[in-house]
């Protein structure tokens, strides 16, 4: 009994350990505080607080180097850029710990992603840019390091996953307005966090549009794919069944033309839809089995018995209709495809047998293999590839040197093929597994799964600083353990000193005695002062944490933007919404225009949200609203009901 409770426990103990550790505010500002490294130079100096003269001094720094790096075209570090242009300051800058390590964070994943994610010259150019105005943007609002729904790092993960693709029909959808947004934040961005969130809204928004195109293609491929792999497999039983069946009888041409016809195609419309289990599949059998066996008993009956068929001919003649009608739309079609057969067998049914034939085997497609090829590849790289899932990113290498980014769209079992899709929905590639995997070793394809850079680097280094965090913490605990073992032991040899003196002066005389001060009085004085100190010093930091991330108002800059890309959303549009429980995604099912209302459903078209326009915007704002999909091609005969039906009333 003991021993299980001590596995659980240690299994519970081992679960805690693993799970992600949430890194938040309060947190962050000292994690940076130990990222925050000596400065290059005497001309900064680091500080624990911030002061508004210091901090109004080092963005106004920030801008005059972003404007000289920009029109001399200067690619370097911030702390590097940054020392240069402090090294004639006759005062040293001084500069909060927090906000130093903000700045090495930062230049440390954007030097990462410029040397190790392989983008071409153009998308580096881009990047180097875009260095000097997101630390600006982090030093206003501190969320862009704790909070994945920040606008800015969201625009920069979607700015990245553009910039993997460099083909020239990448260039053309998406990459020309990415260069139009970052000249925006380049021009307009000066000292207001809201003018910067305000572009990311609207690229935000149109992204969101460009996305709705892809993931149309991408529905459509799904439905042809899938459609084609089952019928793969129907298309084998339906063959069987009809040799089984009829192969090798003699049957009018016009029924064998039938079964092997718009019979067959029916078939396997009906397997592909039920599989061989399905009550429909099952009849559809039964009745090519009483189609066979009619012609069959006909011709050996030879005219004598066939007014027992009369009966069952009209019930026959009813199911083929039926099951041909629920496969078919062509009505005139139908009916000219069944003349000849109810010709054949009203003949039959009246003694008139026409000119019978052998009723060859079907065969089936593919069946013979003539050669094969052996493919070797790592087990490794094929694992990679098993442990995508759809929706998850490949980068492939193009014959032209190029790059494009495609989306896992439908994954293949064993050996069927994976269906990607480009970024920008132009380009359609369909490769297995084991292909994909050759691609890896051949380094021509890249995994780049569904975290994207900047939710993924900046996890990373925070959880790098934060694991040294805990080493100071045990560090600093273990010296504090040390100290309290070294007083507790002076103070016992101070204990056993003064009972040693005490018993020396029982031994005096009594007049000889003088009074003398409890030894215990300076240690309790001395325990009051370091609580003191200690209550002093969490109050200092936490007057510091409110400083680093104060709470921001929403500009009206940011409002506008907001309210401009809501109303883009059209019915059918889909938000997504961070919730307690994660991420929750519904759809536009409903505008109330007189009270500015919108009512969200879910997947199944149940209400889940219904909220003012103004209140959504404010969401969006703080990122706790995102917009997947404007709708913009979305077409509702049930909107247009409704809004003739209001006419009407009217």
């Amino acid at each position: 009994m003991y021993n299980n409770s001590t596995g659980n426990g240690n299994k519970a103990l081992e679960a805690e350990n693993s799970a992600p550790v949430r890194i938040g505010a309060r947190l962050v500002i000292e994690l940076l505080r130990i990222q925050a490294e000596d400065p290059p130079t005497d001309n900064i100096r680091l500080t624990p607080n911030r002061t508004k003269h210091a901090l109004a001094v080092l963005k106004q720094k920030l801008i005059e180097v972003q404007r000289h790096a920009t029109k001399n075209d200067v690619h370097c570090s911030v702390t590097q850029i940054l020392a240069e242009s402090c090294s004639g300051m006759e005062i040293a800058l001084p500069i909060a710990e927090p906000d130093w390590g903000a700045v090495g964070l930062l230049d440390q994943l954007f030097d990462q992603l410029l040397t190790e994610q392989g983008l071409d010259q153009e998308a580096r150019g881009w990047i180097e840019k875009l260095r000097l105005p997101i630390l600006r943007y982090a030093l206003l609002d501190y969320s862009f390091f704790f909070t994945p729904q920040n606008l800015v790092r969201r625009f920069l993960n979607q700015a990245y996953l553009i910039l993997l693709s460099s083909t020239e029909k990448s260039r053309r959808v998406y990459r020309e307005k990415l260069d139009v947004y970052i000249k925006r934040i380049l021009n307009e961005f000066v000292d207001d966090a809201g003018d910067m969130n305000s572009i990311c809204i609207e690229a935000q928004a149109w992204f969101a549009g460009q996305n709705e195109k892809v993931e149309k293609i991408e529905e459509q491929l799904k439905v042809l794919e899938s459609a084609r792999r089952k019928e793969n497999v129907a298309e084998p039983r339906v063959v069987d069944e009809l040799n089984r069946i009829a192969s090798g009888k003699q049957l009018p041409k016009m029924v064998t033309e039938f079964l092997h016809g718009e019979w067959r195609r029916s078939m396997l419309h009906v397997s592909m839809r039920e599989g061989e289990s399905g009550s429909t599949w099952k009849r559809q059998i039964r009745i090519t089995e009483s189609i066979v066996e009619f012609c069959l008993d006909c011709v050996a009956n030879d005219g004598g018995e066939q007014e027992k068929y009369r009966s069952f001919y009209p019930v026959l003649i009813k199911n083929i209709k039926a099951l041909l009608e629920s496969v078919a739309d062509d009505q005139e079609a139908l009916e000219a495809t069944l003349e000849p057969l109810e010709l054949a067998l009203t003949a039959m049914l009246n003694g008139a047998i026409p000119p019978l034939t052998d009723t060859p085997a079907l065969r089936h497609a593919n069946t013979h293999v003539s050669s094969v090829e052996v493919k070797r590849v790592g087990q490794q790289a094929l694992n990679q590839i098993e442990g995508l899932s759809e929706g998850d990113w490949l980068r492939m290498k193009t014959s032209e040197g190029t790059h494009e980014l495609c989306r896992v769209t439908l994954k293949g079992v064993d050996q069927a093929p994976w269906v990607l899709v480009s970024q920008s929905g132009k380009t359609v590639a369909k490769k297995n597994s084991v292909q994909l995997a050759q691609g890896i070793e051949g380094g021509v394809v890249d995994v780049v799964k569904n975290t994207l850079y900047w939710d993924k680097g900046l996890e990373s280094a925070l959880n790098q600083l934060h694991a040294k965090w805990l080493q100071a913490n045990e560090e600093q605990k273990r010296e504090a353990a040390r100290k309290r073992q070294a007083e507790a032991e002076a103070r016992l040899r101070a204990a056993k000193e003064e009972e040693a003196r005490k018993a020396a002066l029982l031994l005096e005389p009594q007049e000889d005695k003088v009074d003398r001060v409890d030894a215990t009085e300076s240690c309790t004085e001395e325990i009051l002062q370091n609580s003191a100190l200690a209550l002093e010093k969490t109050e200092t930091e936490a007057d510091e944490v409110g400083d680093f991330i104060a709470p921001r108002t929403i500009s009206e800059h940011e409002m506008t933007a907001a309210m401009q890309a809501i109303e883009q959303i059209q019915v059918g549009g889909w938000i997504a919404q961070q919730t307690s429980e994660g991420e929750l995604r519904c759809k536009l099912a409903v505008k109330i225009r007189g009270r500015d209302k919108l009512v969200f459903v879910n997947r199944v078209g149940i209400k889940i949200l219904e909220i003012d326009k103004q209140e959504l915007a404010r969401l969006m704002v703080y990122g706790a609203v995102s917009i997947l999909d404007t709708g913009s091609a979305f077409d509702s005969t049930l909107e247009r009901v409704v809004r003739s039906i209001q006419k009407e009333k009217r």
